[in-house]
């Protein structure tokens, strides 16, 4: 399972950096299940045409940065937890950081519960 969720969690991550519409549109129906739901800090959203959306707003907004995955994708019992970065190309910094939390539905994302790491100030 573990190597079928890391998959699963690095297609994730593609959907928020694929630029192509109707690429990111195949990735985000094969990752996310029919009655998917998102929900981070700034949103909750339900269905694939509302993550469609979020994704596409947010590209919008920082149009230079991508996400990557950081660390291991730790799961088990149909839940996965893993680590992300959100930074420009080559950036020594990251723009944000956070951990996320998927509850999965057989091989896709039944939910999934985002969380943004504050800023040291």
């Amino acid at each position: 399972m573990s190597e079928q969720v890391t998959n699963l969690v690095q297609d994730y991550i593609a959907v928020w950096n694929e630029r192509d519409a109707g690429k990111r549109r195949l990735l985000i129906d094969k990752v996310f299940s029919d009655e998917c739901v998102y929900i981070d800090p700034n949103d909750s959203v339900a269905g694939r045409d509302a993550i469609e959306r979020l994704v596409e707003a947010l590209q919008a907004r920082v149009p230079d940065l991508r996400f990557t995955l950081a660390g291991r994708v730790n799961a088990h019992h149909d839940q996965a937890l893993f680590g992300w970065t959100l930074a420009a190309l080559g950036a020594a910094t990251p723009a944000a950081t956070g951990i996320d939390m998927a509850v999965l539905d057989g091989d896709r994302i039944r939910q999934l519960h985002g969380f943004v790491n504050p800023r040291d100030q």
